[in-house]
């Protein structure tokens, strides 16, 4: 356990004091208790305690031995000369060794008459002289931590007595409870600066570092790099095996870090899955390819918690002061946006800010803050877009999240996917099935399947095709229809993940649709094929390249066992496209325009009659 501040060797060379203080310790316990209790310093109080102990029992030096691991080492001193206080200090034995190790062993104290002739006898205190010793146990918060050690150099006439060994036994206490205060209060000041998970410098700490490293950097001309590394798909992590297994996985994670830097960076733990680098003097750029390759490299080392492998990826974004001349706190937020575009292009790689995307990123970054209130105040709202079949029958609904602005705007959901992930995405999400939850009844007396869209960062969550599987028994009906669709860009950014998650979904009796396909990604043929799909939505651009794929796709459609339908549909040219190539299903402004709730409720009353 740790102990008082720094573990300082301290030593006093008076040997003894006159026989009428001696005896008036002795015959006046509380005088010493009194003078050791308002004693506020622990090396002093440490140093008081030992005399103290040494003049009660008459003896020549006493000091104070802790546990340090499995070896013990003297840690106060009274009585003995500087020369022999610093040879003393140095000195390591292991626990089970000498007189401290058997007084350790029985928890009582021992006293040995003839130090020289007793078989645990060490030869280094031979050396200093010591031919009797008395050990007493120093109990710290329950458990035998260590020893007072009282040493005569001239074997005294008889054992101490009983009074006597009272009064160092109660040394020896107090000097345990001053461990504990100074080890509690050690750890304090530790948790006051650093993270208690990692035990990495916290934030603010890290402020302190990075503000001295500027001036650093600018007097010695010199690079100075500050990253910050985040973790991928932490959250789907923390959700499949649970928070204690996420806590394991960022300590093993700050421990990578750590092996990967040089003695003079820093690393410290900035909030979350978050850990920001400082690399100082750094001379040439290479020297940053380096480092970041090898922290991308440690990152994706296989590793095992609880059981479960692990497959994990960092992203990484840096700014370069002096290049990027600005206060600690916006080159931390620099750091941060380059990061948002290294997650952005797939993660599993380093970013560098780039003065030129400030304004864009900027407003980015912005956009992000008001999405997250505008989830808090409740203001997106669900909208639903009737799709209807070559006969014009209605044969589902899309639900989509719309958050209306001033002024006539609209801000929709899918065009903000790339900004939300975590628990953002999470909180948009939840806010849409309690939107749907609370027209539950349009889908249920219509039997006409929902649809919703899932995103990216959806696509790591293990957890939600059975979230979502509970939330359609309760609120559709274990026989309502529930189509989730997924673009054909989130498919292929996620290749593994999302072919993964559609199987599941498919297992929960979903259907599952692939969305915006564009055939302008020829890869995509290689979802379309997958049996996890039974239909894919055409996006209809017009594009003569693109419309040759889509030709393909519907020459195939049938042997694939797939069914094709038409996205934004909003005229009579795209219609015309849509039925060329044999699309049985529709949706646009053409078809009709989306809808909030009560007038999807009336859309389908009319359909249902008029069918």
């Amino acid at each position: 356990m740790p102990h008082h501040a720094d573990a300082r060797v301290r030593h006093n060379q008076r040997a003894s004091m006159p026989a009428r203080k001696n005896a008036t310790l002795r015959s006046q316990p509380e005088q010493l208790f009194r003078e050791l209790a308002t004693t506020l310093e622990f090396d002093r109080l440490f140093l008081k305690a030992a005399q103290a102990a040494a003049l009660a029992g008459g003896a020549d030096c006493a000091g104070l031995v802790l546990r340090h691991g499995e070896q013990l080492r003297y840690q106060f001193f009274f009585g003995l000369s500087a020369a022999e206080a610093v040879r003393l200090g140095q000195f390591r034995f292991p626990c089970d060794r000498g007189i401290v190790g058997e007084m350790l062993a029985c928890g009582a104290p021992v006293y040995t008459a003839d130090y020289r002739r007793h078989p645990a006898a060490i030869p280094e205190f031979i050396e200093l002289g010591v031919r009797s010793s008395l050990a007493v146990p120093i109990p710290v918060a329950g458990r035998l931590e260590g020893a007072l050690v009282v040493a005569w150099r001239t074997r005294p006439r008889r054992p101490p007595g009983r009074r006597t060994l009272l009064l160092i036994e109660a040394i020896a206490a107090f000097m345990g409870n001053a461990c504990y205060r100074s080890a509690l209060e050690a750890a304090l000041a530790r948790d006051a600066h650093h993270d208690a998970l990692t035990g990495l410098p916290n934030r603010g700490v890290l402020m302190d570092r990075l503000a001295h490293a500027r001036r650093r950097a600018l007097r010695g001309d010199r690079l100075l790099v500050v990253a910050l590394i985040d973790i991928d798909g932490f959250k789907q992590i923390n959700d499949a095996f649970g928070h204690e297994a996420g806590d394991r996985l960022l300590a093993t994670i700050a421990d990578r870090l750590g092996e990967t830097l040089r003695t003079t960076d820093t690393v410290s733990r900035y909030g979350g899955d978050e850990f920001v680098i400082l690399m100082e003097d750094v001379a040439h750029l290479e020297q940053i390819e380096g480092v970041l390759d090898r922290i991308l490299l440690k990152g994706r080392e296989p590793l095992v918690i609880d059981g479960h492998s692990m497959a994990v990826t960092l992203s990484a974004g840096i700014t370069i002061y002096p290049f990027d001349d600005h206060s600690a706190e916006i080159l931390l937020q620099h750091a941060d946006q380059a990061m948002y575009e290294a997650k952005r292009n797939g993660g599993n790689q380093y970013r560098c800010f780039e003065r030129t995307n400030t304004a864009r990123l900027a407003l980015r970054s912005q956009l992000r803050r008001d999405v997250e209130v505008a989830v808090l105040e409740e203001r997106w709202q669900a909208s639903f877009q009737p799709i209807v079949d070559c006969e014009g029958v209605t044969v589902g609904l899309e639900a989509c999240l719309r958050w209306p602005k001033a002024y006539g705007s609209v801000v929709r959901e899918e065009d903000i996917a790339d900004l939300t992930e975590g628990l953002l995405r999470t909180r948009l999400l939840e806010r849409l099935l309690n939107l749907i939850e609370a027209d539950g009844d349009i889908f249920r007396e219509s039997g006409v399947p929902l649809h919703i869209n899932l995103h990216s960062p959806d696509l790591h969550d293990v957890q939600l095709p059975e979230r979502l599987r509970q939330w359609r028994d309760e609120v559709l009906g274990v026989h309502g229809i529930m189509v989730i669709e997924i673009a054909e860009d989130a498919m292929l950014a996620n290749a593994a993940a999302g072919t993964q998650f559609a199987a599941h979904l498919k297992e929960r009796g979903f259907r599952v649709l692939l969305d915006h396909f564009h055939g302008h990604k020829r890869a995509g043929f290689a979802y379309v094929a997958d049996q996890a799909f039974y239909a894919v939505k055409c996006a209809l651009s017009g594009d003569a390249a693109e419309l040759r794929l889509l030709q393909a796709l519907s020459a195939g459609a049938g042997a694939l066992g797939l069914q094709l339908y038409a996205g934004g549909v909003d005229s009579t040219a795209q219609r015309e496209i849509a039925e060329g190539l044999g699309c049985r299903y529709a949706q646009g402004l053409l078809v009709a325009p989306e809808l909030p709730a009560r007038a999807a409720r009336h859309w389908l009353k009319t359909a249902l009659h008029q069918s």
